[in-house]
């Protein structure tokens, strides 16, 4: 999907750990889902998920909070990365660069890039970051959820950035309710009119497994999603986005807060970080 690549490891859906198979590499999970083999024990759930929340936080929201430099296309050096949480939250100082690149490797949504040892998010930025190096979009339509209160001012002026720098648009009608969720139990779907944006010069790039982003999108392009049989479709709890998906303002992950530590005593840890 993006223009610059890395080598990508088996992984499952839903896990509660992370771990690495010599064979197939990083996965969530038990045990690895090609072979069925339990591999080397990387994080726990609750690390898995505090790490995420200050990844997530930094590359898209506050690297000025853990004094992490980012380049104007989103990069930051992992090593950096891995150093400064080490010294700005403690609980952290069994981080390596290897558990960083598990976690953006075995993501599910493709919310990380990776290359040449350099991290950086792909959607979602508060920040100013400039995203016009990912790869078009060769969909040719697209979704975005509202509230009754916002549908008659977008079909009349068209969707801007409001929360990010970027419009985050949705592959799928089942994709944007999940996301309108977030914000209202019965979202309305809009429908962008992708190719005829694109035959204007419209620019839109694809993000993440299933986000799209672009600058901006006119009034003319975009319609109502009158098919509500199609909207009011359930919701799975598995679907549901996570923590890290939702919009800035409901995810603000605390890198000042102290993170849970492992369950582990400190001589244990120790053990754990020499394993490492």
């Amino acid at each position: 999907m993006n223009t610059k690549t890395y080598t990508c490891y088996a992984i499952t859906e839903l896990g509660n750990m992370l771990g690495k198979c010599d064979e197939h590499g990083y996965y969530r999970g038990e045990t690895c889902p090609v072979c069925n083999k339990k591999g080397k024990f990387l994080m726990s759930d609750r690390e898995l998920d505090s790490l995420g929340r200050i990844m997530a936080g930094v590359l898209r929201h506050f690297p000025e909070k853990l004094g992490v430099n980012v380049d104007g296309h989103g990069w930051v050096d992992i090593s950096a990365f891995v150093d400064a949480v080490g010294i700005g939250r403690s609980g952290f100082n069994w981080l390596r660069e290897f558990h960083v690149e598990a976690i953006a490797l075995t993501d599910q949504k493709g919310r990380y890039q990776i290359d040449g040892g350099m991290i950086r998010a792909t959607y979602g930025h508060t920040i100013d970051v400039r995203l016009d190096d990912l790869p078009a979009a060769e969909i040719d339509a697209f979704y975005y959820p509202v509230t009754e209160e916002e549908i008659d001012i977008i079909l009349e002026g068209g969707l801007n950035p409001i929360d990010r720098k970027y419009v985050h648009l949705s592959g799928s009608i089942e994709k944007a309710v999940e996301a309108g969720k977030v914000r209202t139990q019965d979202p309305l779907i809009l429908r962008i009119d992708g190719a005829k944006a694109k035959e204007d010069n419209v620019m839109i790039y694809h993000a993440g497994k299933d986000v799209y982003v672009t600058e901006r999108i006119d009034a003319k392009y975009i319609s109502k999603v009158t098919d509500q049989s199609i909207v009011e479709q359930p919701v799975s709890v598995e679907e549901q986005p996570s923590v890290e998906e939702q919009s800035p303002g409901e995810e603000q992950p605390n890198v000042d807060k102290k993170p849970k530590k492992r369950k582990s005593t400190k001589k244990k840890t120790k053990k754990s970080e020499e394993k490492d």
